[in-house]
């Protein structure tokens, strides 16, 4: 990575964005331990107070410029005298939580007073590192893309388009006033302080998609080290500097070279980091149905707390789809080549998060030999035992009795006389053909039942029918409370629960007890073994509901808001 001396001895450099971006950092570093003698300026519009800026490196060849107007050009020109060369960094991944507005005036309008000012403040180079989806529409696969790949018609995510307009317009201002520029489009840039990928990776591994993979979990991704693109920019300084008129007015696509499953990728990180791998791979077009019907929703009903960063389009997009790209053009003219491995770079950036991932105490999980709500909700008893498949050879007999049912009395179009008929005749032979054969037939032993197997006992016969008379009794308690005309709340939950039976009873009787046998032997196995993401995600559905309903009621009529307070 070392720079030659004899071009840069006591050069000043200017880098934009060079303390609130995670490249604008590196580069800064790679530039100080690259070259002994040169001096910095770091040009850096974002607030000092915007998250996240870690401490500033002080250094005796670094200059900060802070609080300057960097949309004046006096101001800039000020800042910018001197320096041989800009780097120019896409600020648009570490200012996501500003306005669009805002965004929009530090990515392109800061771009078109750079280039405005570089000629005057004596810069004759501008490097720009922007990304490598200016070429992407957002849906597809791109396979091995080179930079004939053109622009696309339009873009999923308005980010994007910004950065498109931001490098358009550095190549255009290519050989005017004596300005050489070039653009550097890295793929899927990571590394410490990545402000961008490991944390929406940290968000998926905490939220209800942290077992789930978007798409079929095949798609490979160029993902680049950050280092490597620092290494990258001080290779285009010093190729446009030698050879201006071959290496300016161009785009170059920068990779680690080591194309890998996306998902591979996510997990390294993911497991470094003490998170769970994600296994279950769900549908693409599903996902992009539940974040068309979210986007709609919020802009409907105008209600910003539906946005997701997790539910976007584009985040989808990316997830699901290949990204590779051709870096030969950067070798061969800028001679770029990786300096770190991207196993080394996971490594590194994975220690780099490591107080992320120790601070979050996210697992919430239950201890060993703890019971299960589901078992809990079931009563812990011999109910619990059967849906929860404890006795799998118990389970799958009464799953067999229980759809033999099904079919004799619903499916098989006989009356409830015939099929009782039918069943008892084939219990009976059962039974006595099982009482027939001897104990042991060529040397399998066959267990008799014993006597008292159909026995029902006195205590069992009054425990059933003091838990009729529980559910008798609350029943009646139940209508005594709603003719008392007091209790709303119960009176709410009395028409919902009606009301949902009777959507429920228009459904034909067999899919309906059909449906209910599936879920029975089935929800509550899932429940208990996904037990922390639903959780997860009803907490998740309520707090959203309990944001929701302020907005809900204030928009309702102004009669039904004085009849609530009322209420109230």
């Amino acid at each position: 990575m070392a720079i030659d001396e004899s071009d840069h001895y006591q050069r000043t450099y200017a880098v934009t964005f060079g303390h609130s971006t995670s490249l604008g950092r590196a580069l800064v570093s790679s530039l100080l331990a690259s070259s002994p003698h040169a001096l910095i300026r770091i040009l850096d519009p974002l607030e000092p107070t915007q998250p996240p800026r870690p401490a500033p490196v002080y250094h005796d060849r670094i200059s900060y410029h802070h609080n300057s107007d960097f949309l004046d050009r006096a101001q800039l020109i000020g800042a910018l005298s001197g320096s041989s060369v800009v780097f120019h960094v896409d600020p648009t991944r570490a200012a996501q939580s500003q306005s669009f507005a805002r965004i929009h005036s530090l990515s392109l309008g800061f771009t078109k007073a750079l280039i405005s000012a570089c000629p005057e403040a004596g810069v004759r180079r501008l490097v720009y590192t922007g990304s490598s989806d200016v070429v992407i529409s957002g849906r597809g696969d791109v396979c091995n893309a080179d930079e004939t790949l053109p622009y696309p018609d339009e873009y999923d995510d308005p980010l994007t388009e910004l950065r498109a307009q931001v490098e358009m317009r550095v190549l255009c201002a290519n050989d005017k006033n004596g300005l050489h520029t070039c653009a550097l489009r890295p793929s899927f840039m990571f590394g410490p302080g990545d402000e961008n990928l490991v944390p929406l990776f940290v968000s998926f591994a905490r939220s209800f998609f942290s077992k789930f993979i978007i798409g079929n979990g095949k798609n490979k991704c160029d993902f680049t080290y950050v280092e490597n693109v620092a290494h990258a920019n001080i290779c285009a300084n010093k190729a446009l500097s030698l050879d201006p008129i071959s290496v300016s007015g161009k785009p170059y696509f920068v990779t680690n070279e080591e194309p890998v499953d996306t998902w591979d990728f996510i997990s390294s990180i993911l497991e470094g980091l003490g998170y769970q791998r994600p296994l279950i791979c769900l549908p693409t077009k599903f996902l992009l149905v539940a974040a068309s019907v979210t986007e709609l929703t919020r802009q409907r009903i105008r209600f910003s707390t539906l946005s997701s960063q997790l539910l976007s389009r584009p985040v989808i997009y990316s997830l699901a789809s290949t990204r590779t790209f051709n870096c030969s053009k950067a070798k061969r003219i800028l001679s770029y080549s990786p300096v770190v491995r991207l196993e080394d770079g996971i490594s590194q950036t994975v220690e780099s998060f490591s107080k992320l991932a120790n601070s979050l105490g996210f697992d919430g999980r239950r201890e060993v030999g703890e019971p299960s709500k589901a078992s809990m909700l079931l009563g812990s008893g011999l109910v619990a035992e059967i849906l929860l498949w404890r006795d799998e050879k118990r389970t799958f007999l009464f799953v067999m009795f229980s759809f033999l049912f099904y079919y004799m009395f619903l499916l098989s179009g006989r009356t409830f006389v015939s099929a009782l008929a039918n069943i008892l005749l084939v219990i009976s032979v059962s039974l006595f053909g099982h009482g027939y054969l001897p104990h042991s037939v060529y040397g399998f032993n066959i267990e008799k039942l014993p006597p008292n197997c159909f026995h029902a006992s006195e205590t069992t016969a009054a425990g059933l029918f003091r838990q009729l008379a529980s559910m008798w009794n609350r029943g009646v308690h139940t209508v005594l409370r709603l003719a008392d005309g007091q209790d709303w709340k119960l009176l709410l939950k009395a028409v919902l629960s009606l009301y949902f039976l009777r959507l429920l009873f228009h459904l034909p009787l067999p899919i309906l007890v059909g449906f209910s046998l599936v879920c029975t032997f089935s929800g509550f196995m899932i429940y208990e073994q996904c037990e922390h993401e639903i959780d997860m995600l009803i907490t998740t559905a309520l707090g959203r509901v309990k944001l929701l309903a302020p907005q809900i009621i204030s928009k309702l009529p102004g009669p039904v808001l004085d009849y609530m307070s009322n209420l109230l």
